[in-house]
């Protein structure tokens, strides 16, 4: 191999060599922060809390991020919310939990969901009771919530017609991350 070749390549890898090197420290802690809306709880089961939404605008392919690299697009919200959220069931070390994407917001009584929606001390949403006649579909709607996750947490029918709900039950709409869910119960 030529001289200059050689010399080309030892630079060529020294600078290789240096940028890796530079970029080290930001990959590493990259890798091993927890993101700002991750929290440990006394079980063991992560809490997370949602980024904070933006509020959208006309254009309906806007996109409105719930958190945790979930968004929904601002032309499939129910009509009139202008925040979306979902119930997210994921699983830690074999148990399962469930907790809130996104926030909830009571746009107030409507057909099919004309019961009482209870709130915990920050003002948060976090169950609803049913009154005479109303759905879970409804329900989802009244609320800004995706109604096929708030049937499958609650284990109630998630296909439009068997999502009904008796007068006086109670749907949790934010979960309590100390709780483990269990499927199909």
């Amino acid at each position: 191999m030529k001289r200059t070749a050689v010399i080309t390549y030892a630079v060529t890898g020294l600078a290789v060599a240096g940028l890796v090197a530079l970029a080290a420290p930001t990959v590493i802690s990259a890798a091993t922060s927890v993101p700002h809306h991750v929290k440990a709880t006394v079980q063991g089961a992560p809490v997370m809390t949602p980024d904070p939404t933006s509020t959208p605008t006309s254009d309906p392919d806007r996109v409105i991020w719930l958190g945790d690299g979930i968004s929904v697009k601002v032309s499939s919200l129910p009509r009139g919310c202008t925040t979306y959220s979902k119930i997210q069931i994921f699983d830690v070390n074999g148990h399962s939990y469930g907790r809130l994407v996104g926030e909830a917001a009571d746009r107030g009584a409507s057909p099919g969901a004309t019961g009482t929606v209870s709130r915990d001390a920050a003002g948060n949403i976090v169950s609803y009771t049913a009154a005479p006649g109303d759905d879970s579909w409804s329900v989802g709607d009244r609320l800004c919530t995706n109604p096929l996750m708030v049937g499958r947490y609650n284990h109630i029918g998630t296909d439009r017609g068997d999502h009904a709900l008796q007068p006086g039950e109670t749907v949790v709409i934010r979960p309590d991350m100390n709780v483990v869910w269990t499927p199909g119960a």
